[in-house]
């Protein structure tokens, strides 16, 4: 029995340091998939920066380009929106438009088709947005350059999230 004795505690001994081995190696592979996990995110997040930086411009670059030919319509819109209303809730309210020379046409096709006769076209002070209606209640900024700034206020915070 001897023979078996020992054959009995070396095999348990064998299996135990056996499966001390297995779970060694276990940890050290967790160890080392932690640590490539843990790169691959960092690797990931210079990325993103690095993506970022070169699209930020970009899109603020769009934004540049397209604004400008987007906001004439959405000023008109706008102005046009705001006039109906007038017409029919105030139809005897005066009102003053104040805007650059070169918007003239445009506000006048406005009134027009608002069928607003009684008011004035004056022209804009320097500094002043680009349209401004006023009437006896108080007036209205129409400055479609503020939906520029904030689609570029909304890219930077896209940039700023990590």
């Amino acid at each position: 029995m001897d023979v078996e004795d020992a054959y009995q505690r070396g095999h348990e001994q064998g299996l135990a340091e056996g499966r001390e081995r297995s779970l060694d190696a276990l940890c050290q592979a967790l160890v080392g998939c932690r640590q490539e996990l843990a790169a691959s995110r960092q690797h990931e997040t210079g990325l993103r920066r690095e993506i970022l930086a070169g699209l930020v411009p970009v899109l603020h670059a769009i934004v540049d380009q397209l604004a400008p030919a987007a906001q004439t319509d959405r000023l008109r819109q706008a102005l046009l929106a705001e006039l109906h209303r007038l017409a029919e809730h105030a139809p005897e309210q005066q009102i003053v438009l104040r805007s650059p020379v070169d918007m003239r046409p445009e506000l006048a096709d406005c009134l027009e088709l608002a069928s607003f006769p009684q008011a004035r076209i004056e022209d804009a002070r320097p500094g002043q947005p680009l349209l401004e209606l006023i009437s006896a209640q108080g007036s209205i900024v129409f400055d479609p350059a503020q939906v520029a700034a904030a689609l570029k206020s909304l890219i930077d915070d896209i940039k700023t999230e990590d």
